[in-house]
């Protein structure tokens, strides 16, 4: 695990599978206004309606381009000895900060690519809300469950 309170970015395997979703996600959305197309020229719908399945189109390439490179660029996290901080600042900067003591539980989620780059999804649950991490190394994810649970041994108070 990195050194602890410097905030840490995604690795670059998690650009790639960032990458990788999201052309899934354009090709599903291709599809469905292909489909749509189809069905303007079949039942001779209002002839200008193709330009708004174009722009719809060329919004979502747009989009599949510039998202995992945002996610992947201005998303970081810092593990403390008392608290995780989460930070976002492309347009308008959040940082979340939770303390060890007030975690639930802890939620590492991997899937068939996750698993083939080494990467998983790290989700921290307490009584309010869930914190959602960047992309993380799987030995980073099972490092700092170990952190967490050797600092609620310790801890004496109820959430």
């Amino acid at each position: 695990m990195a050194e602890l309170s410097e905030f840490v970015r995604s690795p670059k395997r998690a650009k790639t599978y960032l990458y990788i979703c999201e052309g899934l996600s354009f090709l599903i959305g291709l599809v469905v206004i292909l489909a749509l197309i189809y069905l303007w020229q079949h039942f001779n719908w209002w002839h200008f309606l193709i330009y708004v399945f174009i722009g719809l189109i060329v919004i979502s390439f747009i989009y599949m381009l510039t998202i995992p490179w945002i996610k992947y660029k201005y998303m970081f996290y810092s593990i403390n000895e008392c608290y995780v901080q989460v930070n976002q600042s492309f347009y308008f900067k959040s940082a979340k900060y939770v303390k060890l003591e007030r975690i639930q539980f802890l939620e590492i989620a991997s899937n068939p690519l996750l698993k083939r780059w080494g990467i998983a999804k790290l989700t921290i649950v307490t009584a309010g809300h869930e914190i959602v991490f960047p992309l993380m190394n799987v030995s980073d994810a099972l490092a700092f469950e170990a952190l967490a649970m050797n600092y609620l041994e310790g801890v004496d108070s109820d959430v």
